[in-house]
């Protein structure tokens, strides 16, 4: 198409807009109109109070720069030709009230943002729009008729697998980096970054679309990579589940909860330009109430954080319940008190049978003890009636014998009143109590690290978060009382959660629907995870829950991917290092190695260089490129950040400030969830050597970058960063004040044998993980049960292991078998199985002669069997209906010869 063409069909555009951006001042105003006469009481709320107006009639000022419309999308219509719709952030309609613009959660936008090009179903022309503000600058059609059906009738060069990868929302291995992202996506991914990230709703993937418009009931735990979008698709799935047409939430029914107010603030960017304000937001460490007032140590941190901690709490409070202190509290077997001409008398094994009664009812441990008085109470009540029948009970009566102090004070000793501030008092400031409640939960050494010195006042008890969550724990123990309830819940980086956190979410969320958003491998709590199972059973209700994986990196450039994988793949074996659709060029990432003298000084000027965008080291070589972002990460805790912070303020502070963008220099701890144009992360293996999850505190260090990273160091890299393996930094001590050497040796230097037999013992255990946490998947169990039933119909014996699903000596041989799940049927979902088969195989210490993928039905696409077979020759069959299918499924299923019973 030539450009006077293409100008030609920007101005048919652009006057669409145009009507577009006059049907919202049209509305605007009438909305003002309103508000004035009949909605003056709620000026911020749009109107949908009023029944005559539409939902989405109100407010729109809320955009900010970001266009309204984003695509056209012509479809079929067999009575008057094609039917032309836009597609926006929001619902737009005329005066006449018809739609001008459908909102992007619509079912029908939905749908049709999710076609693809090879199957356009009714979509006749599918265009998306670049504006620049409300001007139309560009468009791209990836749907027209001419190339679909080019695209239907013509094979792809490549054979079999480029055209199956086309079909794919994951790159193809032969494909070069960014050889599948459009030029509209790539312009976006170029855009300057300020730290925080953006909606992506103009240039949302499928994959991504999917996950977003998930409409299975449960916990969704999307697990992805850096740049791969979980965050930007959690916020719009917010966004899809108000809308009516869906889940049919209000903004009240909805929590986010994020890592840390940068996150909140960009929640309180985007959701309002998506078109939905009012949704609540906290920051994690603040869900709880009370005053933060000191920091456990790591190892009280993890006894506190373990859902074992419930269970004691639990024990501690029962404990408090003590039917058998009835006739020591008495000091006979008979309670007798006179009140008010009568004399009150009950047999003290009456007064404990009923203690005991309510004890074992069912409910908080304050509505058993209600029961337990009002039974007693009521007993007396029935005494006085006999001894004095004139007298009528009333509710004064009751009231008074309940308060009388003989009856008070048995009641107290059987069953006190407590409150949760003073039972964790009692529980971590004396030995004894935690040591009567955790016998067989924790180890002496975890009930010695969680007791800490008493305090002479509770207004003076250092309270810590994890302190905080065990209150609410306890509260609801004793009273049932819990904090606020939602329909729906929003967890990102929900991978640094503990247990215990993870317990207090769900009772937010009693229907168990929620969306849960992190990276295994970004870890960077105490707490380390192998698999989701144990924090998603937690969150989960009767729904269950499922998880998908995010596998394309849209933010990090290839190149500085490809360097963190082997980090990746170390702190995470479970999980997928992203394919970054970013092409490298020579600037993207760079090694810059200095002497220890000089460390500071290169940090500093490298960030400098990359803020005004020069080409050479002087600070003057060329003009900057405006609005580009720098981020300078260093080791927390040590001389460097102070260092480097004040000599990057002094060098800025003589410039001025419209003529170079500020660095920010942060220490690694608070990257997490940020992005920058350009990252520079000093001295990577002091980040590496701080504790347990400084490994995975480095991994998001160096992955917060769209356009490059510089790592500046003295000490050697670490080994997964290609640093040699068998070094210790001699110098390191001089970079940090307060890292200690045994900590600095933390992942540095050659493994002895105890520490590669245990390696070896954590690669076995995460598998085990992963093999409980599929078997937890009815879909998956349903499958390989049918599947060893089958066996056995042939006369072949199989069997089940902690790693092996199935295992059967079957007429070629041993034969593995590898089951999926409820929806595991795709390519993606397989190659990830061929993968976990493999090493499942090889840490049982088994050699198969056949190995067997089992789908719970026909792989898709169709292809996908054949490349699997022909790649790894690993075999798929699946289920069909009542009968099985696939390549070779009398051999898998033992048929291929009359076998004879063999034991596995």
């Amino acid at each position: 198409m030539g450009s006077a063409e293409r100008a030609t069909v920007i101005a048919q555009e652009q006057h669409a807009v145009d009507h577009a951006y006059d049907c919202v001042e049209r509305r605007r105003l009438e909305a003002e109109r309103v508000r004035s006469t009949r909605g003056a009481e709620h000026p911020d709320t749009g109107l949908p109070f009023l029944p005559d107006v539409p939902p989405e009639f109100g407010v729109y000022e809320d955009l900010g720069d970001q266009p309204l419309v984003f695509m056209r999308v012509d479809v079929a219509d067999d009575t008057e030709g094609p039917e032309t719709w836009r597609i926006g952030r929001r619902a737009v309609r005329d005066p006449e009230g018809d739609l001008v613009v459908i909102g992007w959660t619509n079912d029908l936008a939905v749908k049709w943002m999710k076609a693809h090009p090879s199957r356009p179903g009714e979509i006749r022309l599918r265009r998306r729009l670049r504006l620049d503000g409300r001007t139309v600058t560009d468009y791209l059609d990836d749907i027209q008729p001419a190339t679909a059906k080019r695209k239907a009738a013509t094979p792809r060069p490549g054979g079999l697998a480029a055209t199956a990868f086309e079909n794919l929302a994951i790159p193809s291995p032969r494909q070069a980096p960014g050889g599948h992202a459009d030029a509209f996506l790539l312009a976006d991914l170029n855009r300057a970054r300020d730290g925080l990230m953006r909606d992506i709703v103009e240039t949302i993937q499928r994959d991504q679309l999917e996950l977003v418009s998930d409409g299975r009931p449960g916990v969704l735990v999307v697990q992805g990579g850096p740049g791969t979008g979980k965050t930007a698709v959690g916020l719009h799935r917010v966004v899809w589940l108000l809308d009516p047409t869906n889940r049919g939430l209000s903004p009240d029914d909805v929590l986010v909860v994020g890592p840390h107010r940068g996150f909140l603030r960009y929640v309180g960017q985007v959701l309002p330009r998506l078109g939905s304000r009012g949704v609540a937001t906290v920051e994690v460490s603040k869900l709880w109430d009370g005053e933060v007032r000191a920091q456990d140590t790591p190892q009280a941190h993890l006894v506190k954080s373990d859902e074992r901690m419930a269970e004691v709490l639990r024990r501690v409070v029962e404990s408090g319940i003590r039917p058998e202190a009835v006739t020591a509290h008495l000091g006979e077997d008979v309670f007798s008190t006179p009140y008010k001409g009568a004399a009150l008398t009950l047999p003290a094994a009456e007064i404990e049978a009923l203690a005991v009664e309510a004890r074992d009812s069912s409910g908080p441990y304050l509505v058993r003890r209600r029961k337990f008085v009002d039974t007693f109470v009521d007993r007396l009540l029935h005494r006085y009636a006999k001894a004095l029948p004139g007298r009528r009970p009333d509710g004064a009566l009751r009231s008074g014998i309940e308060k009388h102090g003989r009856v008070a004070s048995l009641i107290n000793a059987v069953w006190p009143a407590l409150n949760a501030e003073t039972i964790l008092r009692k529980t971590l400031n004396d030995p004894e109590a935690i040591g009567v409640a955790a016998p067989g939960l924790l180890t002496a050494e975890e009930r010695a690290a969680v007791v800490r010195p008493r305090v002479t006042r509770a207004s003076e008890e250092p309270w810590t978060l994890d302190d905080l969550v065990c209150l609410e724990e306890l509260r609801h123990l004793l009273s049932g009382d819990g904090p606020r309830r939602y329909r729906h819940i929003v967890v990102d980086e929900a991978q640094d959660l503990t247990p215990m956190q993870a317990r207090s979410l769900a009772r937010r969320c009693p229907g168990g629907s929620m969306t849960v958003l992190g990276d295994l491998a970004q870890t960077t709590g105490a707490r380390q995870y192998d698999v989701w199972e144990r924090l998603a059973v937690i969150l989960s209700g009767d729904d269950g829950w499922h998880m998908a994986e995010l596998t394309v990196g849209y933010r990090v450039p290839h190149e500085v991917m490809r360097f963190a994988a082997p980090l990746a793949e170390a702190v995470s074996s479970s999980t997928v290092v992203p394919t970054s659709v970013r092409a490298a060029d020579e600037t993207s990432l760079r090694i810059v190695p200095t002497d220890a003298d000089r460390l500071v000084d290169e940090a500093v000027e490298r960030a400098l260089d990359l803020a005004t965008a020069t080409v050479g080291r002087g600070r003057t070589a060329a003009l900057p490129e405006r609005g580009r972002s720098v981020a300078l990460i260093v080791p927390d805790g040590t001389a460097l950040l102070d260092e480097i912070a004040g000599k990057m303020t002094a060098a800025q502070g003589g410039v001025p400030e419209d003529a170079i963008p500020p660095v920010v220099v942060l220490p690694a701890t608070l990257a997490k969830g940020l992005e920058f144009d350009h990252v520079v992360v000093v001295e990577p293996a002091a980040i590496a050597s701080q504790g347990a999850a400084g490994p995975r505190r480095l991994y998001v260090a160096i992955t917060r970058c769209t356009q490059s990273l510089t790592v500046v160091h003295a000490a050697p890299l670490p080994v997964e960063l290609g640093g040699p393996a068998d070094t210790t930094p001699a110098n390191m001590s001089e970079l940090s004040e307060t890292l200690t050497e045994e900590n600095m040796n933390m992942g540095l230097g050659t493994p002895s044998e105890d520490e590669q037999r245990d390696d070896f013992q954590d690669f076995v255990s995460s598998l085990e993980e992963r093999a409980r946490a599929d078997r937890r998947c009815h879909v998956h169990e349903q499958l390989r049960y049918g599947l060893i039933a089958e066996l056995h119909g042939a006369r072949v014996v199989s069997r089940g292991t902690d790693l092996i699903d199935v295992i059967c000596e079957g007429p070629e041989g041993t034969m593995i078998y590898e089951v999926l799940g409820e929806d595991e049927y795709t390519y993606r979902h397989m190659r990830e199985a061929v993968m976990r088969l493999l090493e499942v195989e090889y840490a049982a210490g088994e050699s198969a002669k056949r190995l067997f993928l089992v789908l719970p039905q026909a792989p898709e696409p169709a292809w996908a069997a054949k490349a699997v077979n022909e790649m790894s020759a690993v075999t798929t069959i699946w289920r069909n209906g009542t009968d099985w299918d696939g390549e070779d499924v009398s051999t898998a299923l033992g048929r291929s010869s009359a076998a004879e019973p063999t034991t596995g």
